[in-house]
């Protein structure tokens, strides 16, 4: 299953052209985590007051289409592995291309990794079962050939 979070580019979003400046995807990215771990009941706000924390350890990204200002898009979040104290994370923001007529146009595919950690300590710590329970549903099968 996908958590699908819809999305309005904002100016604050864009450069001077209008089009969405890189380093923004990140913020909508992070955005789209935090509202996930709320969607399972795991806010992130109150794991912070306890003392947990889930950095990103690990990002890598593909542009493969511009969004601009005013554009509506959806960012899509599934996971590919729940590990001992890691959660692998898979991105895909689609948006329309009004150029080409296309409704919905893959604009950016990412893969992240975050560790659920001891924010005092700063030490990984293993995901509690309640946690691993509410993510499963998000964790995608491989497909095979």
């Amino acid at each position: 299953m996908k958590f699908i979070n819809p999305k309005l580019v904002r100016f604050h979003h864009c450069d001077s052209a209008g089009i969405v400046f890189y380093p923004q995807y990140y913020y909508l990215l992070h955005e789209t985590q935090e509202d996930f771990l709320s969607h399972i009941g795991f806010s992130l706000y109150d794991m912070i007051d306890q003392g947990i924390g889930v950095p990103i350890v690990d990002m890598k990204t593909q542009f493969c289409g511009m969004c601009r200002q005013g554009d509506e898009i959806e960012i899509e979040l599934s996971l590919s592995k729940i590990g001992g104290s890691s959660i692998a994370m898979e991105y895909e923001i689609f948006g329309k291309n009004k150029q080409k007529n296309i409704d919905r146009e893959l604009k950016l595919k990412a893969t992240g990794t975050i560790v659920y950690i001891d924010i005092e300590h700063n030490r990984p710590q293993k995901i509690p079962d309640d946690l691993r329970l509410a993510l499963a549903p998000y964790l995608e099968k491989p497909h095979h050939a």
